[in-house]
């Protein structure tokens, strides 16, 4: 599952950036190739034990783009992409994609606040 990688990587940038306060919701930008409901539960595995713990994950999703020697630029549709790469639109070239999972937003929760239980 390579979503796992990602969302390791989304964990400790998002770590780093609650410095220790507790996060209720997490938004990332990713593309349109990327399994989301694999995002989720990937996130929610390795929010355990971290600042992360129930937060909720939003997901906004753009589309994966491929640029060619050939001069394609462009959106990839599924179809045409299978794992790290896809073929070319306009030459049928195997081009590896750019995935994409950005943070765009952490939403911290008010320490002050006790969690419903």
């Amino acid at each position: 599952m390579h979503e796992l990688s990602l969302v390791a990587e989304l964990v400790e940038s998002c770590e780093l950036h609650a410095a220790g306060r507790p996060v209720s919701a997490v938004r990332v930008r990713c593309g349109d190739l990327i399994d989301g409901a694999e995002l989720a539960i990937a996130f929610e595995e390795l929010a355990v034990g971290t600042v992360l713990v129930g937060a909720a994950l939003e997901i906004e999703r753009v589309p994966t783009v491929l640029s060619c020697s050939c001069g394609f630029a462009g959106p990839v549709e599924a179809e045409h992409s299978g794992g790290h790469v896809a073929l070319c639109p306009g030459c049928a070239e195997v081009r590896a994609v750019e995935e994409v999972l950005e943070l765009v937003a952490l939403r911290v929760a008010d320490p002050k606040v006790s969690p419903p239980a």
